[in-house]
């Protein structure tokens, strides 16, 4: 496996931000209401002491994250590939010719560099499905930042319209764990022991292509190293009930949670909806 030394200017960026994240969030104490309601709901089994180890972690990460972001712009494509691994890249390429693969993924470790990595395995093949951003320099930055690599970026709600003119697509990506508080159809299951409402648009996007939806999943190996594997959701042709991508991408992210709980965007108001009766 390839050594990757952090340079002076992330090592920097990394105390910084690590300091910023402990002033949010244990100073102001930046939403901490809702990422220990979130994690006493998701781990009752666990004690007050695992709960607060998960926290501290938590709130580390978060800072790491944070660092990571501010220094993508200076990573080359080779340092990008040496420390976000694919594990398993033959499952990228035995997609279906004239099918684009739908990756889905969640904000678990480092979401923004998960998105660099596939830009560089699909160039402007990929295109990233995202919801802009209402402050219009900061999206007009992370615009920038996420299509370095060549890929594409386009409002989820347009997609199909993008896809109607362009036939060259290999790959959609998007993020599928948020709470879907404006998508018009939602499926509900139990996650984490609770009763979530999911994001349909990774499931609907299969259908509508005919595609295979595979879930990235992220590990953390080291501050700034992750490797990066695809599980199948699906497989092309196969019918399957409505709902049960969306069930299979819930299950596959709950385990993934469970494998590292600090990874996980706890500060996130996940369970806001309530199932309306009936």
């Amino acid at each position: 496996m390839t050594a990757v030394a952090d340079p002076l200017s992330l090592r920097v960026l990394y105390r910084l931000t690590g300091a910023a994240a402990w002033i949010a969030f244990r100073v102001f104490r930046l939403r901490l209401d809702v990422i220990r309601g979130n994690l006493a709901r998701s781990f009752p089994q666990e004690s007050p002491a695992r709960l607060r180890e998960i926290e501290r972690e938590f709130v580390r990460r978060q800072g790491e994250a944070l660092a990571e972001l501010l220094y993508t712009p200076h990573i080359d494509a080779d340092q990008m590939r040496a420390r976000v691994v694919l594990t398993n890249p033959e499952v990228l390429a035995q997609r279906t010719p004239g099918r684009p693969l739908i990756l889905v993924g969640a904000h678990h470790c480092n979401a923004e560099w998960a998105l660099q990595r596939m830009a560089l395995q699909f160039g402007d093949g990929f295109v990233g499905l995202y919801k802009p951003i209402r402050n219009p320099r900061v999206d007009a930055w992370f615009r920038r930042v996420r299509t370095r690599f060549g890929a594409r970026l386009v409002p989820a709600k347009t997609v199909l319209q993008e896809l109607a003119r362009s036939r060259d697509v290999a790959a959609i990506g998007l993020i599928a764990d948020q709470a879907p508080t404006t998508s018009p159809e939602k499926h509900w299951t139990e996650f984490l022991g609770q009763d979530t409402a999911f994001y349909m648009g990774p499931e609907l996007l299969g259908r509508a292509l005919r595609s295979q939806v595979l879930l990235g999943r992220m590990r953390r190996l080291e501050r700034g190293r992750y490797e990066f594997r695809f599980e199948a959701l699906n497989v092309v042709g196969e019918r399957l009930p409505h709902g049960e991508i969306t069930n299979r991408y819930a299950r596959g992210l709950e385990a993934w949670i469970r494998e590292d709980p600090a990874g996980w965007w706890w500060s996130h108001k996940r369970w806001k909806l309530r199932r309306e009766p009936g």
